[in-house]
């Protein structure tokens, strides 16, 4: 796809478009349209963004870049309030990784985290041939990239797509969708892990995933903490398969022992009801407010296009709603969570004109839940048309200090290969 770009076409490189949502207006605007620059440019992103302290986002494109296996991308906001881009680096796909589907994370130094799900050590145990890596980015040394593991596809994991979670202590905490047990799952049922920074990142699977009918299968998501606890879901395995084929995925929690090891609660496995309507393949983490946990399943509900759950401290999980149509479909987590107000995107759904991929119900919207007499009501912020706007956002959302809301679309824009966005709720 991006050797069809025309370079030289001349085009306005923003969009800015209105969306009233039930009487209440939003504003969205494209901040840099992918393959701008080329061949070479980001494209076809996949994961969330991330902002530092000076408002410069970071994220990650699994095309594109000097050998077309991936990027890591900067983009940072000049006086003018143009947005111009900068690749930290290109996977080559060898030992340095390649395609990442995972965004990034931050240190305190301003250093960049994350993970690829290909390149690394060559291995059977892997699909694609190599099974990806850890690596960090140096900003002091002009984002040197230092591979700091290579997974084998064996005991350890392979072919992580969930974005890595940083302690006090700089360790790093991840998940592996593949590798571990092969028992149920044709290239392993996926792996928790930590990589210990005070022993030269040496790795320590925390958890194993054993599949359906007593554990989960295929995380995708990262951990959020709760306390000393970590927090995660897959988006496999619980009560085995159903919906079409396909299992439920589970709510999971790891909790550390006197002795070094991790124990696995399952404090929820999806499709548990009729029809799913509970949801099923949650295929993003949770967040936590007021000590519930909230989520979002890609199927099931009462329509079957998605759900937004809540777990309660209590231990009961509910419902609170279901996607479909011009409401959005199959959403995308994790979500943006404040003062009591979610937000979130969908992959599909919204406008079904215009697409960009013939086989999509829907170019994707971004929404907000807001709660209204013990139910949640949707407000659609932007519908996207698979135009300028872009279309297909595969990751979700972040929010800024003052409230705006920051993503991509895989697809769609100028140059058709995706657009960076900002939406003013």
């Amino acid at each position: 796809m991006l050797g069809k770009i025309m370079v030289n076409t001349v085009l306005s490189l923003a969009i800015l478009l209105a969306f009233a949502g039930r009487g209440e207006a939003s504003t969205f605007k494209v901040i840099y349209a992918f393959g701008t620059s080329g061949a070479s440019d980001a494209a076809e992103p996949y994961a969330p963004l991330t902002m530092d302290k000076a408002g410069h986002l970071y994220g990650t494109s699994p095309v594109g870049g000097a050998y077309g296996t991936g990027t890591v991308f900067e983009l940072v906001r000049g006086s003018n309030g143009t947005w111009r881009e900068k690749i930290l680096h290109s996977f080559s796909n060898g030992a340095d990784g390649g395609y990442p589907l995972a965004g990034v994370i931050l240190d305190a130094a301003g250093n960049l985290y994350g993970t690829t799900q290909q390149g690394g050590i060559a291995s059977s145990n892997c699909g694609s041939g190599s099974c990806g890596v850890v690596f960090e980015l140096v900003k002091a040394s002009n984002w040197q990239e230092t591979v700091l593991y290579s997974f084998t596809g064996n005991e350890d994991g392979s072919g992580p797509v969930a974005p890595l979670l940083l302690d006090s202590a700089g360790n790093l905490y991840g998940t592996a969708e593949g590798g571990g047990s092969f028992v149920g799952c044709y290239y392993g049922c996926g792996v928790a892990f930590e990589l210990e920074a005070s022993s030269g990142w040496t790795e320590k699977v925390l958890h194993t995933f054993l599949d359906w009918p007593n554990d989960g299968s295929y995380p995708t998501a990262g951990f959020i903490w709760n306390g000393t606890d970590l927090l995660g879901t897959t988006s496999g395995g619980g009560v085995g398969p159903c919906c079409g084929g396909y299992d439920g995925g589970t709510i999971f929690r790891l909790t550390p022992n006197s002795d070094g090891t991790w124990a696995e609660s399952l404090l929820y496995t999806f499709c548990a009801k009729t029809n799913c309507a509970d949801g099923s393949m949650p295929w993003g983490g949770v967040v936590l407010n007021n000590g519930n946990m909230f989520g979002t399943t890609s199927n099931g509900g009462a329509t079957g296009y998605g759900a937004l759950y809540e777990r309660m401290s209590n231990g009961s999980t509910v419902t609170k709603y279901s996607f479909g149509g011009a409401g959005g479909e199959n959403p995308i987590g994790p979500l943006v969570l404040r003062q009591g107000i979610v937000y979130g995107a969908t992959e599909q759904g919204g406008l079904t004109t215009n697409q960009c991929a013939p086989f999509q119900n829907g170019n994707g919207i971004v929404y907000k839940l807001t709660q209204q007499s013990g139910k949640f009501a949707e407000t659609v912020l932007h519908s996207f048309t698979g135009k300028a706007d872009g279309c297909i956002p595969q990751a979700n959302l972040i929010m800024d200090t003052t409230g705006n809301l920051y993503g991509t679309t895989e697809l769609g824009g100028q140059y058709g290969v995706g657009v960076a966005f900002e939406v003013t709720p």
